[in-house]
């Protein structure tokens, strides 16, 4: 649509990163990798000439684009080799929330089989204690209550947790705001839960992935169904809300070991709980399986890829080698029954009840575009 009213199209994020060849006579330009400097210069180019010519962009590290036709990718961006070299995000040119979000790194030293995330972003780095609470003390200036931390992994560095904690409490920053974080359940200690308890975090998120330690090996390495169930009894004995996502239908996994992970939930007290299918990412093992198996390609129509499976049942890839499509949704559905009772019973007492009318708004407005595409 862009292409044809004469309008320039840069493109940038892990698809074009991890599939440049991706990329279409509708794109000007594939930023690749960490973006803000590329972007930077894109702009300054278009600012001065108008155009994006190839004897430009051949001038500007991590970039593809076209040459007559011949795909041409420059040499790579050297990432930031310091987070606190970034300015803090302008959100004024959006709005600031009561609920706010936060990154303080990039990256992740785990590389689990399915993760995009850590692939794009390669070797982690972490913002400084003190470049965090500049941020945190902005957001709470501004207004806000809740800030959620969406670091791939929040607590990798836990000598650097500690000193945003030791920050955030001496200057009194507790008392204005609750916090929420991700965790990695072989990464959960009695100290990291007091450490996060003190600066106010009130729920984690976990991929628990399994409930079965053969699928749980298979997808994430070095980490137990044991681990899993320690975390979670170390944060609920702290009162903070443990909310949870898992995967299912992993190429050699059985029936009875999704129920392993049907029956882990239910006997574990998790809040919120998510359940997905196992979805294949471009740069990822999971895709260079499924484009072996010829379940994937490059010119596969990316809606399949849509992460919610209740909206895509039929036309997602399944990558289980042992259970057809029908087996999966029937399964999927169980699950789904038991997410909904979840919810039902954690969101009384869980800080996400202020993102209530947002949520329920969204879904009302979603229905009502799937009844009008059915009706038009």
């Amino acid at each position: 649509m862009c292409k044809l009213r004469g309008i320039s199209v840069v493109v940038g994020g892990p698809h074009i990163s991890a599939l440049p060849e991706c990329l279409s006579q509708d794109m000007d330009v594939g930023c690749i990798g960490e973006g803000e400097q590329t972007f930077f210069e894109l702009l300054q180019l278009f600012n001065e000439l108008g155009c994006f010519l190839p004897k430009d962009l051949e001038l500007i590290r991590g970039v593809v684009y076209l040459d007559r036709g011949k795909l041409v990718r420059t040499s790579p961006r050297t990432p930031f080799a310091r987070l606190d070299d970034i300015p803090h995000p302008n959100r004024s040119l959006v709005g600031y929330q009561r609920h706010a979000y936060m990154f303080t790194s990039r990256g992740c030293p785990y590389r689990c089989v399915f993760c995009a995330s850590s692939r794009f972003w390669g070797h982690v780095r972490f913002a400084s204690p003190e470049y965090v609470v500049e941020e945190i003390s902005e957001l709470i200036d501004r207004g806000a209550k809740i800030i959620s931390f969406y670091d791939d992994l929040f607590v990798a560095n836990k000598p650097r947790i500690k000193q945003i904690a030791d920050l955030v409490v001496s200057r009194g920053l507790h008392r204005a705001v609750k916090f929420t974080c991700s965790c990695r359940a072989n990464g959960v200690t009695e100290d990291l839960v007091r450490c996060l308890k003190r600066m106010n975090v009130v729920s984690v998120g976990m991929g628990l992935e399994s409930g079965s330690d053969r699928v749980l090996s298979y997808l994430k390495g070095r980490v137990s169904v044991k681990d899993a169930e320690y975390s979670i009894r170390l944060f609920k004995n702290a009162g903070i809300q443990v909310n949870a996502s898992f995967v299912i239908g992993s190429p050699q996994e059985t029936e009875s070991e999704i129920m392993e992970t049907y029956d882990f939930i239910r006997r574990n007290r998790l809040d919120f709980v998510d359940t997905y299918v196992l979805t294949p990412y471009p740069g990822t093992p999971i895709w260079d399986d499924a484009a072996e198996r010829g379940l994937v390609s490059q010119t596969m129509d990316w809606g399949r890829l849509n992460i919610d499976f209740a909206k895509n049942k039929r036309e997602a890839i399944i990558l289980s080698r042992i259970l057809d499509r029908n087996d999966i949704i029937r399964l999927y559905k169980k699950f789904r029954r038991q997410r909904l009772y979840r919810i039902a019973k954690a969101l009384p007492r869980s800080p996400w009840i202020s993102d209530l009318p947002k949520v329920l708004g969204g879904m009302i407005w979603e229905q009502i575009s799937r009844l009008k595409n059915k009706i038009f």
